[in-house]
């Protein structure tokens, strides 16, 4: 019979059974140690000696960190993170490490890491032409494994320093006025769910994968309202087995970005009486009519084909976002309430990123002068 709260337990061969915690697995599993004895007192004993020299490997591998790689250490956050994270979040993390921390840092040993290293590192990933908001992605990451082996213990290391290149705020394209009224009316001529949903985008700013997601039982006809309560993304399969044939990527239906992007919107009145034609199940997805949804590449394909048929240039599929943002406010919007219909946790993000000002704008401004 096992002791209560002691790991230790009596087996069916008479010997006692004592367990205690060696570390932890890559998938965030505990990894156990076991020792024997044919006494209760002896098994004790030997478990409490194992988590000594334990102690003592762990005080040792701090003092020196030379019995870690960074491969250890990369493997031991990922466990960490993994239970704590979006799927979608912990897949990026996973493309990080295989495709640039594993293949520069990995066997290297932690008292390896150098500034000069680093930096180096920092200037491969601007000569393959990474992105500089990519590159700050990359080495917070390598900067939260090192934290957070610190904080464990299990190392002792001083801080690193390097220079990432400056990520420079985008000036993110927005439809015309033009532009928008050819393609408000072109999608008005249309009787397809797909024009329907690029509508509801229009006249909401609703995300791509918020549109995925979207099914007629997020539509409540008495009140007017869209709910907002999943998104759809691809992300890496973490279980991927080239030897299985399992897939390299796999497609996820989940709560949407963040608590604030689970929200209620008010649909306009003229856009309610033209969806009721087609209104289904509720179970049924907007965008195919089916209980399947339309991912998130595809809806990308068919909406660059749409405004090739209207005669427009391309701007990405966020661009719708960003033009219902701006419109809104030129309309009179109030920042608060459009903050609110975006899904935004804070009212400087709908400033910063969302709203822009247009020439002809400027202009009026600029005309209060007199």
């Amino acid at each position: 019979m096992a002791r209560k709260g002691e790991n230790i337990r009596k087996r069916k061969d008479g010997r006692w059974e004592a367990r205690y915690i060696k570390g932890r697995n890559a998938d965030g599993s505990i990894q156990y140690g076991y020792v024997y004895a044919k006494k209760y007192s002896e098994a004790k004993s030997k478990r409490n000696l194992a988590l000594q020299n334990l102690e003592r490997e762990i005080g040792r591998r701090k003092r020196t960190g030379s019995a870690f790689t960074f491969n250890d250490l990369l493997d031991e956050w990922k466990a960490e993170v993994f239970h704590n994270v979006k799927d979608s979040s912990y897949g990026f993390y996973e493309i990080v490490a295989e495709h640039h921390l594993k293949p520069y840092f990995g066997d290297l040993l932690i008292m390896q890491l150098t500034n000069d290293l680093t930096q180096n590192f920092v200037q491969h990933k601007i000569e393959e032409n990474l992105s500089a908001s990519y590159i700050h992605s990359i080495m917070l990451i390598f900067q939260n494994v090192l934290k957070s082996a610190q904080k464990k213990g299990m190392i002792e290391i001083s801080p690193l320093y390097f220079q990432i290149p400056k990520v420079r705020k985008k000036n993110l394209e927005i439809f015309t006025d033009q532009e928008w009224r050819v393609l408000e009316k072109y999608l008005k001529l249309q009787i397809d769910e797909f024009s329907l949903g690029i509508r509801l985008c229009m006249y909401t700013g609703l995300r791509i994968g918020e549109l995925s997601g979207l099914t007629w039982g997020d539509i409540n006809a008495s009140n007017g309202h869209l709910s907002v309560k999943r998104t759809v993304y691809r992300m890496k399969n973490i279980n991927y087995d080239a030897l299985h044939d399992t897939a390299r990527t796999v497609l996820r239906i989940g709560p949407p970005k963040t608590q604030t992007s689970v929200r209620d919107i008010p649909l306009p009145y003229f856009l309610l009486e033209d969806i009721q034609d087609y209104r289904q199940g509720d179970d049924v997805f907007i965008l195919t009519g089916t209980t399947k949804c339309m991912e998130p590449r595809n809806i990308q394909k068919r909406y660059k084909t749409l405004l090739r048929r209207c005669g427009l240039r391309y701007l990405n599929f966020h661009s719708l976002r960003h033009s219902f943002a701006t419109i809104g406010i030129q309309r009179g919007f109030d920042y608060k309430t459009l903050s609110e219909i975006l899904g935004h946790a804070s009212v400087n993000t709908t400033l910063n990123v969302y709203v822009h000002s247009n020439m002809e704008r400027k202009r009026q401004c600029m005309e209060l002068l007199k």
